[in-house]
């Protein structure tokens, strides 16, 4: 009985909560306009962002990739995307998924959050500049062009529609805020109070931090200021507390990724950190300096441009002084949070977060089928008894035939494959399923289904190795030396592959040396060890492995039966022999077909190895 009454609180709680709520505010009609023009602003902050979202096609994504080459560059990017987008909750979300795929460094995401923090005092200017005029006369007519824009079937007029929508319910929101603070007074006036310069900052970074809007708060703290419920030097306060408060939303955004990702929402929280003590503590001469810049402007000592110019000086301020520091951070939080060990069944590059930006995700999930490789390269190896940095360095695969340590071990190949590859490719299946339902791109959806193939590949060919484990242990440690032999060469077939699959992968060290190859042919084999590899030289060196094997499975019946006449091998190991042969194909196809697939697309841009 208990139970089911707790499930009745857990699945109505909210519900009740909502209807308890939208009551109170009924009740008083000034709670209600301030609180739904907060709702109204946030409103239009989703639609701003959606908007902007659905006709970037991977612009924004590219130009971050080209545009954050230095601190300053960095920095300049994300002061410029985010005064554009008016949205450093996007900005941030964005780069800390690119920090997590590592397509940007840490230092390079740094130098956006930064920017983005000085680009996101652009609203105050625009929030309290709305404030100040009958902004809602600007409202009515972009929120109806946006509708009518939406009704449009091309995606780009659907995103102008829904950011026209966005500022229209922005400015409304602005707009509503400041029509429930003007007869608001009766219910509550902090002029009364003095909390202090610190008590202020806690009030702006607390209900930054529960709407996780920096913009919403400032609108109300504008407009607070302009009924006259909150002094000067108070509101200046409170501004100052929405950086705080802000970093509440990188931090929401970070649990989704990884230790990058979360490393760099710490260095957005030790940005607006230092910066809120540092001026809380000289706050005197900020408000100094802020009047003097105010008076050259001619902004009026009363007006709420005010506010906006002490965010945007605060935001310099902190900008100038740890632009130099951007390495150090980064150094430190490197070191201070360490990599844990990798979960190798567990995504290292794909979460739902990605799904919004396309070329990102796309990037991510190239990456993450090469995880699931680097997986199933461990296991193949370790299983036809080569330890990886081997088959990776060694110039003469072959003389390694003789170590047995691996083929000693005693491992479940179906115990790896269960631990290391099934779950992550059921991570890729759902992930690239989700990402298809995001896209209308047909070169994208096309690319998805490359890659989803190229996972079931390399699952296939890991589970068909669990087929040769026990005749390779039994074989290659016989006193059969025909039997010895043949089962040699299926392993230095398979190693000589894995090591050519190498030379592309980007999980493959810059420094290594070069494994010697399985191709005789010297062309082949110069373009094989080459810095640049296109993709023609990729198709053209998989379609000879290919040949290869299908030329090893067509020899291995003209083998057997030469070992059987002549009294080398039984019938019944010949039939082990030809079984097995087969598996080896199966798996070096599933092989090839996969990298095949991971660069099967159209184009003839080279490729470094890395």
């Amino acid at each position: 009985m208990l139970f089911r009454i707790q499930e009745f609180f857990r699945q109505y709680i909210f519900s009740i909560c909502v209807l308890l709520v939208v009551y109170g505010l009924s009740t008083n009609q000034q709670v209600a306009k301030l609180c739904a023009g907060i709702a109204i602003l946030l409103f239009g902050m989703i639609f701003l962002s959606n908007g902007f979202k659905s006709f970037s096609g991977g612009f924004l994504e590219r130009v971050l990739l080209k545009f954050t080459k230095t601190p300053l560059r960095s920095i300049a990017f994300g002061t410029i995307i985010t005064t554009i987008m008016q949205s450093s909750s996007l900005v941030s979300v964005l780069c800390i998924s690119f920090v997590s795929v590592s397509l940007i460094s840490l230092a390079q995401g740094i130098g956006v959050m930064f920017g983005a923090n000085l680009g996101n005092s652009a609203g105050s200017w625009l929030i309290a500049g709305a404030s100040s005029i009958n902004i809602s006369a600007f409202a009515l007519p972009l929120i109806v062009g946006g509708l009518l824009f939406n009704f449009h079937t091309k995606a780009l007029y659907k995103g102008i529609g829904q950011v026209l929508s966005g500022l229209g319910f922005f400015f409304l929101g602005v707009f509503y805020i400041k029509e429930g603070f003007e007869g608001f007074s009766s219910v509550l006036d902090l002029s009364q109070y003095d909390f202090g310069v610190v008590g202020f900052v806690l009030v702006g970074a607390l209900v930054t931090a529960i709407i996780q809007s920096s913009h919403a708060t400032l609108a109300v703290i504008i407009a607070a200021y302009l009924a006259g419920q909150i002094n000067y030097e108070s509101a200046l306060a409170c501004v100052l507390g929405t950086s705080a408060g802000g970093v509440v939303t990188a931090l929401v955004a970070s649990l989704s990724t990884n230790i990058q990702g979360r490393k760099l929402a710490i260095a957005n929280c030790i940005y607006n950190f230092i910066i809120v003590i540092l001026v809380m503590i000289a706050f005197p001469y900020f408000v100094w300096i802020n009047d003097f810049v105010a008076k050259l402007m001619h902004i009026a000592t009363e007006s709420s441009l005010r506010l906006a110019l002490f965010h945007t000086i605060f935001n310099i301020f902190g900008v100038i002084l740890l632009t130099a520091a951007i390495p150090f951070i980064a150094k430190f939080l490197d070191k201070a949070f360490a990599n844990p060990a990798k979960d190798k069944s567990m995504p290292l590059f794909i979460n739902d977060s990605l799904l919004a930006y396309t070329d990102t995700a796309i990037n991510a999930l190239n990456k993450e089928v090469w995880h699931l490789y680097e997986n199933a390269f461990e296991i193949i190896a370790h299983t036809i008894g080569f330890h990886r940095h081997d088959i990776r360095t060694s110039k003469d695969l072959k003389s390694l035939l003789h170590k047995k340590d691996l083929l000693e071990q005693d491992f479940s190949v179906r115990d790896l494959y269960n631990s290391e590859i099934k779950s992550l490719f059921n991570a890729i299946i759902d992930f690239s399923a989700k990402l298809q339902a995001c896209t209308t791109q047909p070169k994208d959806i096309q690319r998805i289904m490359s890659l989803q193939i190229a996972s079931r590949k390399i699952a296939e060919a890991t589970k068909n190795i669990e087929l040769l484990q026990a005749n390779i242990k039994k074989y290659t440690q016989s006193n059969n030396s025909a039997l010895k032999e043949e089962y040699n060469n299926m392993r230095l077939a398979l190693a000589y592959l894995l090591s050519l699959i190498e030379q592309v992968s980007p999980f493959a060290s810059k420094s290594k040396e070069k494994p010697k190859q399985i191709s005789k042919n010297k062309k082949i084999e110069k373009e094989q060890n080459s810095a640049k590899i296109t993709l023609k030289d990729i198709k053209k060196m998989l379609k000879a492995e290919r040949k290869f094997f299908k030329q090893q499975s067509r020899y291995a019946i003209t083998m057997a039966e030469t070992l059987i006449a002549q009294k080398k091998i039984s019938s019944a190991n010949s039939t082990s022999l030809l079984n097995d042969s087969s598996f080896v194909s199966m798996v070096a196809k599933g092989l090839i077909s996969a990298i095949n697939h991971i660069y099967g697309i159209s184009g003839n841009k080279s490729i470094r190895c890395t």
